[in-house]
């Protein structure tokens, strides 16, 4: 399990201030909820916990050494390896969607080595399994619904295992059992003990089985209690 403590994350875009020294711990067994109004900063803190945006300011330390806190130069490598980002319109490339889950794999993202191709296809299976997507393994990647483009791209990350991945709204513009057919994939990343942190507007009516809610206002953020 991954233990992490984040301090003081800042950003600030034409002398707006998005982020305002934002502390908070992450774990790996962690599935967040993270809301906010537009504008609040949700998108933005995904991004450079993932290593894609430059903050301001941005420390970062282990559970296993909390004293040394490692600046932004030196950690952002760390987080592209750790933190997979999905944007709510995932971009998927031209082929049939057994390749788009395959491309990490023989990309060896993640991985230190590159694997063999019998190894490549038991995990693309694997995951086309997870998403209940076997029957479309073979079908163009322009041909999916939104609802199938999503769960695929969910599929691309968990396929090559990063301690989390980071969904920003995964659920725009879906219909309802698109919908209802994501909630169960997202689960299914958590009883696979990958980290989740997801920004979203609905109430999820319970189908999501998020343990920590952290809010976004005015470039603070609160966590906010889960009743049991």
């Amino acid at each position: 399990m991954i233990n992490l403590s984040l301090d003081n994350i800042s950003y600030t875009i034409k002398k707006k201030v998005i982020l305002k020294q934002l502390d908070f711990d992450l774990s790996s067994d962690n599935f967040i909820l993270m809301t906010g109004q537009n504008g609040s900063g949700k998108s933005t803190l995904l991004k450079i916990l993932s290593g894609l945006l430059k903050p301001d300011s941005f420390y970062l330390s282990y559970a296993q050494d909390i004293s040394v806190k490692k600046n932004w130069s030196v950690s952002k490598n760390y987080l592209r390896g750790t933190f997979c980002y999905l944007h709510q319109t995932p971009y998927l490339f031209s082929g049939t969607v057994f390749d788009n889950i395959a491309y990490g794999l023989k990309q060896h993202l993640f991985s230190k080595r590159r694997l063999k191709w019998c190894e490549i296809n038991h995990k693309v299976n694997a995951a086309l399994k997870m998403i209940d997507l076997q029957h479309l393994s073979d079908r163009p990647s322009h041909a999916l619904s939104g609802g199938e483009k999503q769960r695929v791209a969910i599929a691309r990350s968990w396929v090559i295992e990063p301690d989390f991945i980071l969904l920003d709204e995964p659920f725009a513009n879906m219909d309802k059992q698109s919908r209802l057919s994501t909630y169960e994939t997202i689960n299914q990343l958590k009883e696979d003990n990958i980290g989740i942190i997801i920004t979203s507007h609905d109430p999820h009516n319970g189908e999501l089985k998020f343990n920590r809610h952290f809010h976004l206002h005015q470039g603070n953020m609160i966590e906010k209690f889960i009743p049991e």
